[in-house]
């Protein structure tokens, strides 16, 4: 193959290198070397190949850069998750030169055992096998590959559910400032994720019907959300009113972006509550419903559950509906049988 084919430029210590495809579009790719002939061999077996597929007709080998690309393509959404970013980033040092079909299962063993020498539990360890497969699955769809090839995840402790009692609360609400007060009140009260509250616009409400909604852009499963207001949630919408002309909840008139921030950590150390996070709001906000009698299949309507298992997790909660079958075992032949 002519040298003039391919084009190396050396920029920093790495070697990248260009070419033109049968197809007329030019490629340009990092060899991820400092060395200049090994650089020049991957270019030329790249270069051959995308040849090979244009001349004899077989599938082009796909490389795992060019799925994530893809997968972010049709998964707009996943592009504002921070985790789900940082942990294909973190992937990019281990697959991010591999093609699809070189991704088995003893690199995959490999980048599992090199995530755990960083001291992470094994849900973290969990996340990114997940993130491995999810990207694979996909490209076995668009046939980009035959088959994914097996992911075993590890074993996690279950997840534990917890919540602010009152005395908690009432310590909370005292140490909160107050546009964080109204944000943590509105999550209690609605069970709203963070960054639903966060974003949320007056014209996702409708104060006369006393109804919320978060658009099905905006929610994590993809679909829209009707949020029936309580006479409690309605008064902390009213405290926002005239701050913002656009969003709710603000701060200093500027929207708020995140309220699991150092305020809000400080105001629980201060308050003397220990593991909690924001996101245990929701978990307040439906373990109350619960205990109040709330059924599964409303509360799963109301937190815009799309899976019960997701919801049973707070059955236990629940024995309203035990009580009217205690009765069904008694003693017999006691004194306290007869009384």
């Amino acid at each position: 193959m002519s040298r003039q084919l391919i084009s190396l430029k050396k920029r920093g210590e790495i070697w990248h290198y260009s070419y033109t495809s049968p197809t007329g579009d030019r490629v340009r790719r990092s060899s991820r070397t400092t060395d200049k002939n090994l650089a020049t061999q991957l270019a030329s077996k790249e270069y051959n190949e995308c040849w090979r597929v244009f001349k004899l007709g077989e599938r082009p080998e796909y490389y795992w850069q060019e799925a994530v690309v893809q997968w972010l393509e049709e998964k707009p959404k996943r592009k504002q998750d921070r985790n789900m970013i940082y942990g294909l980033r973190w992937l990019d040092r281990y697959l991010g030169n591999k093609k699809l079909n070189e991704i088995d299962r003893n690199l995959i063993k490999f980048i599992q055992t090199e995530k755990a020498k960083e001291g992470v539990k094994n849900r973290t360890i969990n996340a990114i096998l997940q993130q491995i497969r999810v990207i694979l699955r996909a490209a076995v769809e668009w046939d980009w590959l035959d088959k994914c090839p097996a992911i075993k995840l590890l074993p996690e402790p279950k997840r534990r559910i917890r919540w602010l009692t009152e005395s908690e609360e009432m310590r909370l609400m005292q140490e909160l400032p107050e546009h964080l007060k109204a944000i943590v009140q509105f999550a209690i009260l609605t069970g709203l994720r963070m960054s639903n509250i966060t974003q949320l616009k007056w014209s996702q409400i409708d104060l006369p019907k006393k109804l919320a909604w978060v658009n099905s852009d905006e929610s994590k499963t993809g679909n829209s959300i009707g949020i029936p207001l309580n006479d409690k949630a309605i008064e902390v919408i009213i405290t926002q009113f005239g701050k913002h002309k656009e969003n709710v909840f603000t701060y200093k008139g500027k929207p708020v972006r995140i309220a699991n921030t150092k305020a809000f950590r400080n105001a629980l150390s201060r308050a003397g509550i220990k593991d909690f996070r924001f996101h245990d709001l929701r978990h307040t906000w439906a373990t109350r419903h619960i205990m109040s009698g709330t059924p599964l299949y409303v509360l799963q309507e109301l937190g815009g559950w799309s899976k019960t298992d997701t919801v049973r997790k707070y059955a236990h909660l629940s024995v309203e509906h035990l009580h009217s079958h205690v009765n069904n075992v008694q003693l017999f032949g006691t004194k306290l049988a007869q009384h």
